[in-house]
């Protein structure tokens, strides 16, 4: 019975540990920057409209972490001029490694902002949600 109770001591030791290797999040150490250039004339910078219709925001993320990060996750929100949420979005990069210093596109897809509402948007944010590492 003791060498049972030394045994199951030492999986949780090395599960304890092991977890702290685990993978990392980076999110605070990736940066987002949205495309400089208007894609779409009246839109915000990379801002625009695709053929289905629907708003996107398209930039870029840079990993400013010493390791490779694996898919950076982001998410977005699009508001109207009184603050009100008009529509979410949440997208990865199309990369599967990012390395210490590359960039990566982003390109969110607002599923519900069409139409009339796309003219109702007058500001947006995107922040990184997950950027775990290799």
């Amino acid at each position: 019975m003791k060498r049972l109770g030394a045994v199951f001591v030492a999986v949780l030791v090395i599960t304890i540990m092991a977890s702290g290797l685990a993978a990392r999040d980076f999110k605070d150490k990736v940066k987002v920057e949205i495309e400089s250039v208007g894609l779409h004339p009246g839109m915000d910078p990379g801002m625009y409209v695709c053929a289905s219709g629907h708003l996107h925001i398209k930039g870029t993320v840079q990993n400013l972490a010493d390791v490779p990060l694996r898919q950076v996750k982001v998410a977005g929100r699009a508001f109207d001029a009184q603050g009100k949420v008009l529509g979410t979005a949440t997208t990865t990069t199309k990369v599967d490694k990012v390395a210490p210093g590359e960039t990566a596109e982003i390109n969110l897809e607002f599923l519900t902002v069409t139409g009339p509402a796309i003219q109702e948007v007058k500001r947006h944010e995107v922040r990184v949600v997950e950027a775990p590492s290799l």
